[in-house]
């Protein structure tokens, strides 16, 4: 998607905020201004206006008149925030102008609508809103600029923990839709399992939480397929009952294979925490995954041995065996 002068500005400004967050703050200003400002002010400053390629004074004024701006008139800074939002939920999932009319066509969307933004915020309504809210999972009140955070990840309808007999009949009407489900089992690079199982949830220092996000392919109605991410709830390895809950979910995935993929990934601990508060659209966190970077099924399989934390498996099983999951898969596949 083209970039528009709004959103690389906003780029700029992120790469400058991350030079200052990497480098220490200078005792002495390194350019005067007209305004004293503390050492963290100014450290902040500076790095914004290298990022800009101007000078500290611009970005002072900058800032000041934004400051204004939206105090004096939040209707537009409100209306901007929306605008926005709307073009980052398609770019962050990689969409050009014509896919996001394809999307947005049931709503009555043209391609000249999208430079026209009168016209765009006229049909950026209430039921427009939930339609990029239920194709997207995120919430409508960010997408209308109410809510700071994207994604709702404590949702009933995400929530796997005592809850995975819901989750899996989900992921088992996601399949009957034609949406190809792949389930993503996420941990931070260099999770140490073991040392999160000895701790028994005595610390914090050891939780290593687990999270699970929901791939799935849309189709629109002209035929263009796109890729979703629905990111479900994080829980911590330490606690033996999220353990044992998310083991029966893997289990559950591991035995429904043919109906619903699923694979172990491992992200930085900056990313996973994203995903983990709502902070981060899934698609944005996972667009550079690598390949699989751990195995679930190593921790809870009916169909090979489990070689991972065996002394939790006969619990997990039994769980799995009263809880009538096969039936649920073979509801699904005679309903194929």
């Amino acid at each position: 998607m083209l970039a528009s002068f709004e959103s690389l500005l906003g780029r700029l400004a992120r790469k400058g905020t991350e030079t200052a967050k990497r480098t220490s703050v200078a005792e002495a200003e390194k350019t005067p201004t007209s305004i004293r400002l503390k050492p963290q002010t100014k450290h902040f400053i500076d790095h914004q206006a290298e990022a800009l390629g101007t000078s500290a004074q611009a970005v002072i004024n900058m800032i000041l008149d934004g400051v204004a701006e939206t105090s004096m008139d939040s209707t537009a800074g409100a209306l901007r925030t929306i605008r926005e939002r709307f073009f980052f939920v398609f770019q962050a999932h990689k969409f050009d102008l014509p896919g996001i009319v394809s999307v947005m066509k049931p709503h009555g969307f043209r391609l000249s609508d999208l430079d026209n933004p009168s016209r765009l915020l006229d049909l950026i309504d209430q039921a427009s809103i939930q339609h990029i809210a239920q194709t997207f999972f995120v919430q409508p009140e960010w997408v209308s600029g109410v809510s700071a955070w994207p994604v709702r990840t404590e949702s009933i309808d995400t929530r796997w923990y005592k809850n995975v007999h819901s989750v899996a009949k989900r992921l088992m009407a996601y399949h009957q839709q034609g949406l190809k489900p792949h389930v993503m089992f996420l941990r931070r690079e260099r999770a140490n399992f073991v040392a999160a199982r000895a701790d028994n949830d005595k610390t914090d220092a050891h939780q290593e939480p687990v999270g699970v996000v929901v791939r799935l392919r849309r189709t629109t109605s002209d035929g263009l397929e796109f890729t979703v991410y629905e990111t479900w709830e994080f829980e911590r390895w330490s606690y033996w009952r999220c353990r044992e809950q998310l083991k029966l979910l893997i289990a559950f995935c591991d035995q429904a294979r043919d109906l619903v993929t699923s694979a172990g990934y491992e992200l930085p601990e900056d990313k996973l925490d994203g995903l983990r508060t709502g902070r981060t659209l899934a698609a944005i966190a996972l667009d550079r995954v690598g390949t699989v970077g751990w195995f679930p099924d190593d921790y809870a399989s009916l169909r090979e041995e489990v070689t991972q934390e065996a002394a939790d498996w006969p619990a997990v099983k039994d769980a799995y065996i009263k809880g009538k999951y096969d039936d649920i898969i073979a509801d699904a596949r005679r309903n194929r």
